[in-house]
């Protein structure tokens, strides 16, 4: 049996989480030809990788850029049911695609969105739209709990990256400091120069490198822009959890890659900032605790957060020393927390699909 699947994913988190369900669907079905948009290793199965115009943050950006957002999605729409495609996959950008859903489900497509929205943390209304979903893909198993609305089946898929710290285990951790700001130009803009104030203070009594991993050239060209009359820190073309895995600490901005700090057991001050009106917002609106996601998963701090006003170059350069002088106990605290993680899963969800297809 073959079939054709229309996939959307706006970053590289959600490039592996679609490339692990994709390869799920390969066992069951004879050929499975994809559309749509992505990057990484879904390039190969011939998806575009023009995703720009969304990757913009917050609610600033997507407003003055909404005209754009909505005739592209509009083109997307068009173009699946135009495939003809079996299966609609939306990966993480809730606000972006589920219109898609809405719109291909009442043509009788079958449609899966992959990674729960945080219904849990804010804007709870967002459940309501689960309803014009067939499948709800949960990387977290605690977010099932929130999906009984679903038309066919909500599946604990697992978080694609644990185990892939393997690949990189370093039992020698050297003096390196690694600093995330983001994947998407927004982040990097509002991030990474006050980490880099942070570093150069924290350095001034050590000899420590950072190095601040790229996911993609064009995010490099950006970040070689802030850093090109900065001694003792680089910029690389390679997987943060690779970086990671070799530094003794790491300045981060909240995200998927918190989760991979907590992998690769490297002690880490979580950040995020954005404009002053996103903040405004975001401070009320949202009411978890954390905006760390290993935080969120202990459910108590194992990372120190410094949100907007608190991310200062000083008291993130403080956070980078009290973590050095605490390495072991932080270790212990990440090797515990990491042990109660399991590999990602995403036969069960493969498994229904192909059954559901065969009526």
């Amino acid at each position: 049996m073959k079939i054709k699947v229309g996939i959307i994913s706006a970053e590289p988190s959600g490039d592996l989480l679609g490339l692990q369900a994709i390869e799920a669907l390969k066992t069951k079905f004879s050929e499975v030809e994809c559309v749509g948009i992505g990057g990484g290793k879904l390039l190969e199965y011939g998806l575009s990788g023009d995703r720009k115009p969304i990757q913009v943050m917050g609610f600033i950006e997507p407003l003055l850029n909404l005209f754009k957002i909505v005739s592209f999605r509009n083109q997307l729409i068009k173009k699946f049911k135009q495939e003809e495609i079996d299966l609609f996959i939306g990966i993480d950008s809730p606000d972006f695609n589920f219109a898609i859903h809405e719109q291909l489900s009442k043509a009788g497509i079958k449609t899966a969105q992959l990674v729960c929205p945080s219904v849990w943390a804010w804007r709870p209304g967002r459940a309501k739209k689960f309803r014009f979903l067939d499948y709800m893909l949960c990387i977290f198993p605690f977010e099932v709990g929130y999906c009984s609305n679903v038309r066919k089946e909500s599946f604990f898929v697992g978080h694609p990256l644990v185990g892939t710290e393997d690949d990189y285990a370093n039992n020698y951790r050297e003096d390196i400091i690694a600093l995330l700001p983001g994947s998407r130009s927004s982040e990097i803009r509002f991030n990474l120069p006050d980490m880099l104030k942070a570093f150069n203070s924290f350095n001034e009594e050590s000899n420590f490198k950072a190095i601040i991993p790229a996911y993609d050239s064009s995010a490099q060209e950006q970040i070689n822009d802030h850093i090109k009359h900065l001694d003792n820190v680089s910029c690389e073309l390679s997987p943060s959890i690779k970086i990671l895995s070799k530094s003794k600490a790491a300045v981060i901005c909240s995200g998927t890659a918190s989760f991979e700090a907590l992998l690769a057991e490297t002690p880490t001050v979580v950040v995020y900032k954005t404009n002053r009106f996103n903040y405004f917002l975001l401070d009320r609106f949202v009411n978890s605790d954390f905006i760390a996601i290993p935080n969120i998963l202990a459910n108590t701090k194992i990372f120190e957060e410094l949100v907007q006003d608190s991310f200062t170059p000083e008291a993130v350069s403080k956070e980078l020393q009290k973590l050095l002088d605490n390495f072991d106990h932080k270790v212990k605290e990440l090797k515990e927390l990491k042990g109660q993680l399991s590999k990602p899963d995403f036969q069960p969800f493969a498994n229904k699909f192909f059954n559901d297809c065969r009526g």
